[in-house]
């Protein structure tokens, strides 16, 4: 996977919800200082969209979510903080 044009970047991994084994993994970006965000709004998946619990999964993977994979494609950046939704978990 191409890490675009984001040079804090150092590797993609999916992330499957804690909670939930049947809700769409999503895609992460790592950053050199170990932080994960997620490639679309959605992977905050947390206290209404305020934080995120994933179980993490191998580097170079990719998430089922589709769009976390256009924006990944598309050399966007993750989404950089809090997205506010509905979540389902605390």
């Amino acid at each position: 996977m191409s890490h675009g044009t984001h040079p804090s970047i150092t590797a993609y991994r999916s992330g499957q919800c804690r909670n939930d084994e049947r809700a769409l993994s999503h895609t992460y970006a790592e950053t050199g200082g170990g932080d994960l965000l997620p490639m679309c709004g959605y992977g905050w998946n947390r206290s209404d969209g305020e934080r995120l619990s994933i179980f993490r999964g191998w580097y170079g993977t990719e998430g089922d979510c589709k769009l976390c994979q256009r924006n990944l494609r598309a050399g966007r950046a993750p989404h950089p903080g809090p997205f506010p939704h509905k979540t389902r978990w605390l």
